[in-house]
C-alpha cells in the first residue's frame, strides 16, 4: 500500500510539473505574438460594404482620418502615423483592439468616434474622456 501512494504521489507530481511547464510555454508563446484577441461580437461585412465609406475624413480636431481595406481587414490612422485594425461590430460599426469605437452615419458622410486617443497620433485635448465623442466628415 505503502508503495502504491508513493507512485501515485510521484506520478501525481510529474503530472503537476508538467502541467506547469506547458501552461508557462504557452503563456510565453502567446507573449511572442503579435496578434490581439478582440472580444464581443463579431459581424462579417459583405464584400463590396467597407468601400462606400471613402478613404479619408477630415477630423474635428484638425487631422486627417485614413481608411482602407486589405482583403476582409480593415484599418485605420491618422495620416503619418502607425494604423490600427478595425473589427465590424454591425453595419456601420467599427471598434478597434484598444476601445475606440467608429459608427458610420449619413449614408457614411460623417463618423462619430468615441477613444479616438487610443489611435496613435491622436491628441486628447483638456477634460476629454474615452466617452468624448470626435466626428469626422469627408
Amino acid at each position: 500500500m505503502k508503495a502504491s501512494f508513493s507512485r501515485t504521489l510521484a506520478l501525481g507530481s510529474a503530472a503537476l510539473v508538467l502541467g506547469l511547464s506547458c501552461l508557462s510555454a504557452s503563456a510565453l508563446e502567446i507573449g511572442e505574438q503579435d496578434k490581439v484577441q478582440v472580444s464581443g461580437k463579431v459581424y462579417k461585412l459583405a464584400p463590396q460594404e467597407f468601400s462606400q465609406y471613402g478613404n479619408s475624413y477630415q477630423l474635428d480636431t484638425g487631422d486627417t482620418l485614413l481608411l482602407r481595406q486589405q482583403v476582409n481587414r480593415y484599418f485605420t490612422q491618422i495620416k503619418g502615423q502607425p494604423e490600427v485594425e478595425l473589427f465590424g461590430r454591425a453595419p456601420g460599426v467599427f471598434e478597434t483592439a484598444s476601445g475606440t469605437h467608429m459608427e458610420f452615419r449619413n449614408d457614411g458622410d460623417v463618423i462619430a468616434i468615441t477613444g479616438l486617443n487610443n489611435i496613435p497620433g491622436a491628441v486628447a485635448k483638456a477634460g476629454e474622456t474615452a466617452s468624448t465623442v470626435h466626428f469626422a466628415g469627408r
